[in-house]
């Protein structure tokens, strides 16, 4: 009820009243008035009420909203707890794995300076070795081309671990092809010279024939006979005429087997007529990876 209402109200039961004649019109205006002040209190205090109770209601829906995102946040939380701790873990193993894998390289890597160490050693010991037996080999070369300078039908070349002397057939025989002639011996003086001054060398005489043995050795099976028979003469006149150490000196007969030219001609024949001397100079040895 509002205030003019509520004036309009006392002043018509107030004109009743008066005209009943119960009350004074005084008393019954006070009471009037306190009655409406007392309506206009409890509207209030229940305006007021409603209005808590709104604030109430509304209040309690915003708890319920915190109280779901705090349980979302919470859950959240912990989500991201276990994925740091299992990130932790998972970065603790991965830096002991690390670790251990660096620690096996580290192993790796001295194992190979430690090889390549042992492999540059081991090659420059060999790259000397070389170098000594290339020198050896090319200062008896050049010793037996200096005493062979002049001499017709003498040829020498290195092949490792030899020198070889190449004496052709034409002058180191006679005309039976098995005996050492005096031009021969001649031929042979510049070599049994150095073996004697060396007796470090070893040689091999190594005779070659071509395919047909002569007629006039009876003896003689074959080509191979034929080729060894040459060979021990000049090892016999190394040794009878010149004193050569025998210990130095093997004889070795090739036969027909290993020509240079074809035996269809007289001059292919007489080029595989050949005598090839190596001479094998004490060398150093050369170190093998398993040495």
């Amino acid at each position: 009820m509002s205030t003019s209402s509520g004036i309009f109200f006392l002043s018509a039961l107030a004109f009743h009243l008066t005209l009943a004649g119960c009350v004074s019109k005084k008393v019954y205006l006070v009471e009037a008035t306190k009655r409406l002040e007392c309506e206009t209190r409890e509207k209030t205090i229940m305006d007021e009420l409603l209005e808590r109770r709104r604030e109430s209601a509304e209040w309690a829906k915003r708890l319920a909203d915190l109280s779901r995102e705090l349980g979302r946040k919470e859950m959240e939380i912990q989500e991201l707890e276990k994925e740091l701790s299992e990130r932790t873990a998972a970065l603790g193993q991965s830096a002991a794995q690390l670790l251990a894998d660096k620690n096996a390289l580290e192993r790796a890597l001295s194992d190979v300076k430690e090889q390549l160490a042992r492999q540059t050693a081991r090659l420059a010991s060999v790259s000397e070795a070389q170098k000594s037996r290339r020198n050896a080999l090319e200062q008896l070369h050049q010793n037996l081309t200096q005493r062979y300078a002049d001499t017709k039908g003498a040829t020498v070349e290195i092949a490792e671990p030899a020198v070889l002397l190449t004496l052709a057939d034409a002058h180191l025989f006679d005309k039976s092809g098995v005996l050492v002639s005096a031009e021969g011996r001649t031929l042979l003086r510049p070599l049994a010279e150095l073996l004697s001054q060396t007796p470090s060398i070893g040689v091999e005489i190594i005779a070659y024939t071509d395919n047909a043995v002569p007629k006039n050795l009876k003896n003689v099976e074959d080509t191979w006979d034929w080729s060894l028979a040459r060979a021990n003469n000049i090892v016999r006149t190394l040794i009878q005429q010149f004193n050569v150490n025998a210990n130095q000196l093997t004889s070795i007969g090739k036969g027909e087997y290993y020509p240079v030219a074809s035996n269809e001609t007289p001059e292919g024949r007489q080029r595989n007529r050949r005598t090839v001397i190596a001479l094998y100079p004490p060398l150093s040895k050369v170190p093998f990876a398993g040495d």
